[in-house]
Order: C-alpha cells, then sequence, then structure tokens
C-alpha cells in the first residue's frame, strides 16, 4: 500500500470515528457538519485527484457510499450511546444487605 492510499484510509477512519463519536453523544447538527465536510473532499479527491466530472456515474456512486459509510457509523454510535445509557440507569447506587 503506497501513502497517498494510507493516508487516505487513515483520513477515512477519522471521519468515521468523528461520525460515530456525534451518534454516541446524539449530536446531530455536527454529524451534518461532518458529513458534509466528508462529502466536499470525497468530490475535491474525485475531481482534481482522479480528474474526474463532478456528475460521473462512479463519482454519484462514491459519494453515495460515503453518505451511507456516514449514516452507519452514525447509527454505531448512536446504538453504543443507548446501551451505554442504559446501563448506566440500570446500575445499583448501593446495597443494604
Amino acid at each position: 500500500m503506497n501513502v497517498a492510499v494510507g493516508t487516505l484510509v487513515g483520513l477515512l477512519a477519522f471521519w468515521m470515528a468523528a461520525c460515530c463519536f456525534c451518534g454516541l453523544h446524539r449530536r446531530f447538527v455536527a454529524f451534518l457538519a461532518i458529513l458534509f465536510v466528508g462529502l466536499a473532499a470525497n468530490m475535491c479527491w474525485m475531481v482534481f485527484g482522479l480528474q474526474a466530472r463532478p456528475f460521473e456515474v462512479d463519482a454519484l456512486i462514491a459519494q453515495g457510499s460515503v453518505v451511507l459509510y456516514a449514516f452507519c457509523a452514525f447509527g454505531a454510535g448512536w446504538f453504543a450511546g443507548r446501551i451505554r445509557r442504559a446501563w448506566i440507569e440500570s446500575s445499583v447506587e448501593s446495597t443494604e444487605v
């Protein structure tokens, strides 16, 4: 794997972690901002790095994939946050045994 691909994979992992963090803490506006930043970065990479036209079929499929990645990461974070909140609510404060 060359440096460019490794960098892009690392940025994707960081971006998905940010989406997951937004889901964990239920930050919907921040998630939309991160989603749009990811869409813009992906489009810039495809237009300037890969010389693709913005409304080419492959570019639109890649943009759709970015949206699906974001919603899946947000959903995973939201689910993990729900489990964490339920775990905290079910804890026993003190025992009188």
